[in-house]
């Protein structure tokens, strides 16, 4: 899946890859963990990451999620008491984070958190790190149905 920001420069792409552990006999929550190949740039920075950063059903319902956002159906987020935006959607590992900025009919803005080893080499805290992506609902969905088409791969185990 491709976010592309509406600029042209900045996006995310991210892609399952394997499943963390091929052996099936390991205990199901573990069998479901993902590998993520992770793209991004920022600005001048580009990096890429190789994750297990992602659960089976977690990967789904990020997919449920933007598109729930394509159409306006998400809230946008609100100031946490420390008064910094926090993703509305997250995950067991701390990887990865979405949230929606700003929904209008021609624009979804979505802020993306990329932590730990997910963020730019650059930057030196554990949870600092986010962009904003400007991409048209039509875009968002067409991310997403490629993202599903990419998950089809991996059925939840166990």
């Amino acid at each position: 899946m491709e976010l592309w920001d509406a600029g042209g420069t900045n996006y995310l792409s991210i892609e399952p890859m394997a499943y963390q552990f091929e052996d099936v006999r390991v205990d199901s929550y573990d069998a479901n963990w993902l590998l993520i190949d992770g793209r991004a740039r920022c600005g001048s920075e580009e990096w890429n990451f190789l994750e297990p950063c992602l659960l089976v059903d977690e990967a789904r319902s990020l997919g449920t999620w933007l598109t729930r956002a394509a159409r306006g159906l998400v809230e946008p987020m609100e100031l946490s008491g420390a008064g910094a935006l926090q993703p509305t959607i997250s995950h067991v590992e701390p990887n990865l984070g979405f949230g929606l900025v700003s929904f209008a009919p021609a624009a979804v803005v979505l802020r993306v958190f990329l932590w730990l080893e997910s963020q730019p080499p650059s930057v030196t805290s554990d949870r600092e790190f986010f962009m904003d992506l400007t991409i048209s609902p039509r875009d968002l969905k067409q991310a997403v149905a490629a993202w599903e088409t990419e998950l089809a791969e991996f059925p939840l185990r166990g």
